[in-house]
């Protein structure tokens, strides 16, 4: 994957999508069948379950919190991995209320094989 902002940018659109079959069809082209995400609270494997945790996600801080995710703008790549440090804030502008850092492993035809999410201190 040449170009791993493209990816960073795609992959933030799919935790802001408000459309349901658009999501499925987002987590679909991002993730392998076999796809893990993981943080230290859960793990998540294959489309049907990023689909529950994606859409609890989008329930949970856009829909009912007011809120947009957005990629920093630090995003690297080095051949299948791919870091990248993302925000969350009211989607009409304000404080951050959340931050944290990714690290994706890449699957051979580009979409995402692993994600490990960290949540950083949200800063005061």
């Amino acid at each position: 994957m040449a170009d791993y902002d493209q990816l960073i940018d795609r992959y933030v659109t799919m935790w802001n999508e408000a459309d349901p079959d658009r999501r499925r069809q987002q987590i679909a082209a991002l993730w392998s069948e076999d796809c893990l995400h993981a943080n230290k609270r859960a793990e998540w494997r294959g489309h049907a379950q990023m689909m529950e945790r994606v859409t609890g996600s989008y329930e949970k801080s856009i829909r009912d919190g007011g809120y947009r995710f957005e990629p920093l703008g630090n995003t690297e790549g080095y051949r299948n991995v791919v870091r990248f440090n993302w925000y969350m804030r009211p989607a009409n502008g304000g404080k951050i209320a959340a931050q944290g850092f990714e690290l994706l492993t890449l699957a051979d035809d580009g979409r995402i094989q692993a994600d490990y999410q960290f949540i950083d201190p949200t800063p005061t």
